[in-house]
């Protein structure tokens, strides 16, 4: 999504849960299954192409839930197809898997090798997705790029998949199980690399193609819990039996996308896994936040337009009285200029106690403390033989000063207790 956002298209999800992702809104988004047809219908109203991911890619899952797996990667693809069939031939740009070429032969293996028979179920019900979008495109005239994905991972990716449960169990201080000892090899591709490599699939020359988006090196299973070990930690590394119907790996040539796209993965595996911790450790940060009780907290300026007028009007209420409790045949510069320095100091009392919500937070009479002290401790103390001098001008201005407070937060106080009592308006 973020990928097609930045290319400059606008982006439509359709799935079964509103996106997770993304604030409220920010998406637009229908919720639906697909095999509702009249649902998949209306979200592909206005849309230029369709990229259908949606599959149930677990393959422990698959393994475990077989007639459910053949249903949402078999008939879910041929629903799309027909849906982008009834939109007038909409593109449909498929998510498929190198896990097609199975036991296909040795050597570099290209979009045009051979597919042996699948051995597995996952293999099976998305190959089957790819010859109903060769079906669909000769017999209809739906226009279909059919893109064989490496193995994402990286930020988002599913918990079920390798990489987030090596990482989970190293974080845990749990042992990496290898199964077979973990000779299996993968190619393994970043999740941004993927994403830029579907945005330009969109490319009305990749129309009718298939692409393999992989990287240029297999990593065995053992080098990525070897990796993983490097990044989070010592971690021990457990062999254990193989699994039946376990690709053993097939090295894949992207050279097609390359020379026709453009595209090649270059985030190396460990950068890549890197990246993923990192982005776990920003969520794991940002959920205990969530979680962590929220504490009374000031709400400083800029004020309510109540509470403005009312720190204004506390203001000149200081400002007045001292101004006549200072009398012009009385005129000494020296007291003036002192209690000139007390009137501002009392007036960032007033607005520091009437800057957040007045309900008794100890940090507002704590700013307000703080400030009378720091005046105090610069402008008195350090001439103690004039305190005698200013000693009786200053207690009237701050005197002034807290009784003038003291009723604008009584004002401020009941203002609000009154929006608070007042009945909501339509």
């Amino acid at each position: 999504m973020d990928a097609l956002a930045r290319a400059g298209v606008e982006p439509r999800i359709y799935d079964l849960a509103p996106p997770c992702h993304h604030r409220p809104g920010e998406v637009d988004h229908v919720v639906g299954d697909l095999g509702d047809a009249a649902r998949l219908d209306r979200a592909l109203e206005g849309c230029d192409a369709v990229i259908h991911l949606a599959a149930a890619a677990d393959v422990g899952i698959v393994a475990a839930q077989p007639a459910e797996a053949e249903q949402v990667n078999s008939r879910g693809t041929l629903q799309v197809l027909e849906a982008a069939r009834r939109a007038g031939g909409l593109r449909v740009v498929y998510g498929s898997t190198i896990w097609v070429y199975g036991a296909s032969g040795e050597g570099l293996l290209d979009e045009d090798a051979r597919l042996g028979l699948p051995g597995h179920l996952y293999t099976a019900s998305k190959l089957a997705g790819e010859m109903y979008c060769r079906s669909y495109s000769e017999l209809y005239g739906v226009p279909t790029t059919i893109l064989r994905f490496g193995i994402p991972y990286g930020p988002r990716a599913r918990p079920a998949a390798v990489i987030p449960i090596f990482v989970a169990k190293a974080l845990a201080g749990e042992a990496l199980t290898l199964a077979g000892g973990g000779t299996q090899t993968r190619e393994f591709v970043y999740v941004e690399d993927l994403a830029d490599g579907v945005v330009r699939a969109l490319d009305p020359a990749a129309e009718n193609r298939v692409y393999n988006l992989s990287v240029d090196r297999s990593v065995s299973i053992r080098e990525l819990a070897e990796t993983v070990g490097d990044l989070v930690g010592d971690v021990e590394i457990v062999r254990a039996p193989g699994r039946a119907g376990d690709f053993g790996g097939a090295r894949i040539s992207s050279r097609r996308a390359a020379e026709e796209l453009g595209w090649r993965a270059s985030t190396p595996l460990a950068e890549g896994v890197g990246r993923y911790l990192a982005w776990l450790r920003e969520r794991d940060e940002a959920e205990a936040d969530e979680r962590r009780p929220a504490r009374a907290r000031p709400e400083w300026w800029p004020l309510g337009a109540t509470r403005a007028a009312t720190a204004l009007a506390c203001a000149v209420g200081v400002l007045i009285p001292t101004a006549m409790a200072h009398r012009m045949d009385e005129f000494d510069p020296a007291q003036v200029h002192s209690v000139s320095l007390t009137t501002l100091v009392a007036i960032l009392v007033c607005l520091s106690l009437l800057g957040g919500s007045w309900r008794g937070d100890w940090r507002q009479g704590s700013t307000a403390a703080w400030l009378l002290c720091g005046y105090f401790a610069i402008f008195v103390l350090p001439w103690p033989r004039h305190g005698l001098d200013v000693a009786l001008p200053e207690v009237q201005t701050l005197l002034l000063s807290v009784i003038s407070t003291v009723v604008a937060v009584g004002i401020a106080t009941g203002a609000d207790r009154l929006r608070e009592l007042a009945p909501d308006r339509a």
